[in-house]
């Protein structure tokens, strides 16, 4: 089985689910927003996560030792 196959999608806004979803029958959702028919946010939340550095594969800095 590929990653592609085993990604899960949110039934309500579309968003890759990284995290354990919201499951209601067959069904599966990102978030109670979602499960609901409301907007969510999951999408913008997971770009700004996107967007933050990785410390734990930064490299030291030279002078402080830290990333």
């Amino acid at each position: 089985m590929s990653n592609i196959e085993r990604t899960i999608f949110c039934n309500g806004c579309g968003v890759e689910i990284t995290w354990s979803p919201i499951i209601q029958g067959e069904r599966r959702y990102c978030c109670q927003d979602c499960l609901h028919g409301r907007g969510c946010t999951c999408a913008t939340r997971q770009d700004l996560d996107d967007d933050r550095p990785n410390l734990a594969h930064s490299a030291p800095s030279p002078q402080t030792g830290f990333p």
